[in-house]
């Protein structure tokens, strides 16, 4: 009972209250109180859309009174309903077929309010595990959502990854439609394909098929991080689209993107390649989390044990004797939550803010990848991109001491 009252609340606050919650489970990490699981799943299937008033309201509010001459047609009825809008299918005059998302009215200006309402009913609940550093993780939530309601922010990104990835015709991004597009409506190409796990359940994917699905989500994941240096850090299912005729993959919603300093993803390369190599590269595996603030030097044994063993696990799917990788099999959430738990209890520092995104899309790509049953040279990738990588030769410490240098300096551009 308590829970069904707690979700009806939280619907209510919907962009807030999945945000938070993505963000504290880590997407699919056994770390959650089973109540809590079941909490946010009843949260992310409870949306209720906009009344048709309301719709016409934003649309003419955002796109002016004769928006309409740009459609041939549009249906208001919503095929999906996000945590922060819904999307709308429509045909252009010059008959394409796109997606409309119209975000709910009054989300951007909530946001502070509803986490704040959030952090209120966790406490109250006793919910969410104890060390969590609940209130960094409400302070990076908040500027997440406050980045994905600026629709003209996820209409750049968009571009840039279509630009990005316009060399691999394995991948398909859609085009914006500027002229249907503002800061609370975003319109897009409409992208064929269905979801890669609905794809996935289907007995037609032969095995080839689905390790070259999952060949390519964690090329993608890698290159993104590791290359482009900007990743799509949602890893909402819905949001790869599989074309079983054509073989390509579709990604839509940049609404959640984040740049990644070089150093950084200097760091984070050794210590993925450290991982990989398993328990013997434990003093490696240490001080690249040092260095990437995961530690502050100051940890007892049992919460430096409990991190290195969830490190090599997570690492597992790169490790030598386990190619090709199983993802289909894995069941690295189950056998990480203990170490993770012990983490979370007696960890010294929260993460930096880099790390929530990023390991939400790292996690969301190996359960997507298990989802699709794909057996991937896991190694074989990680090392391409290991022996390719331009390193910037600098430090994490000494990137931040310089910018900060730069950002202080009278007449130094920001």
């Amino acid at each position: 009972a308590n829970i069904e009252r707690l979700a009806g609340t939280l619907c209510r606050l919907r962009g807030a209250a999945l945000k938070l919650g993505q963000m504290l489970s880590f997407n699919n990490a056994e770390v959650l109180p089973k109540e809590m699981q079941q909490l946010m799943d009843k949260v992310r299937h409870g949306a209720d859309w906009m009344p048709a008033w309301q719709l016409k309201k934003t649309m003419e509010q955002e796109l002016g009174p004769d928006w309409r001459q740009h459609v041939a047609s549009f249906d208001e009825t919503p095929f999906a309903a996000a945590s922060i809008g819904q999307v709308h299918p429509a045909v252009l005059t010059d008959g394409r077929r796109v997606a409309v998302k119209v975000q709910y009215p009054g989300v951007a200006t909530s946001i502070q309010s509803d986490l704040w309402s959030m952090k209120t009913l966790i406490s109250y609940t006793g919910v969410a595990p104890p060390g969590l550093y609940l209130d960094k993780v409400i302070e990076v939530a908040r500027e997440e959502l406050l980045e994905e309601c600026d629709y003209v922010r996820e209409a750049s990104n968009t571009k840039k990854f279509k630009t990005l990835l316009s060399a691999y015709p394995e991948y398909a991004v859609p085009a914006v439609v500027p002229q249907l597009s503002s800061e609370r409506v975003l319109t897009t190409e409409w992208m064929p394909g269905v979801a890669v796990d609905e794809a996935a359940a289907k007995s037609t994917m032969s095995a080839r098929e689905r390790d070259r699905v999952g060949s390519r989500l964690l090329w993608l994941t890698l290159t993104e991080l590791f290359t482009f240096r900007f990743m799509q850090t949602d890893p909402n299912w819905s949001n790869f689209l599989y074309d079983q005729r054509t073989g390509q993959l579709a990604l839509i919603d940049f609404g959640a993107c984040r740049t990644y300093d070089a150093p950084f993803a200097d760091e984070y390369l050794r210590l993925v390649r450290a991982c990989a190599e398993g328990i013997s590269q434990r003093d490696a595996i240490l001080h690249h989390s040092r260095n990437l603030s995961f530690l502050t030097g100051e940890e007892d044994d049992l919460m430096l044990d409990a991190h290195v063993n969830a490190a090599v696990l997570v690492g597992s799917p790169f490790a030598a004797t386990k190619q090709p990788f199983d993802f289909g099999a894995q069941d690295i959430g189950k056998r990480v939550a203990a170490d993770v738990s012990t983490m979370i209890q007696r960890r010294k520092t929260p993460p930096r803010k880099e790390i929530y995104s990023l390991h939400r899309r790292l996690n969301g790509c190996f359960q997507l990848a298990s989802r699709v049953g794909a057996r991937i040279q896991a190694r074989d990738i990680l090392l391409d991109f290991y022996e390719k990588h331009h390193w910037s030769g600098l430090s994490i410490e000494e990137f931040e001491q310089s910018k900060q240098q730069s950002e202080s300096t009278p007449g130094v551009s920001k």
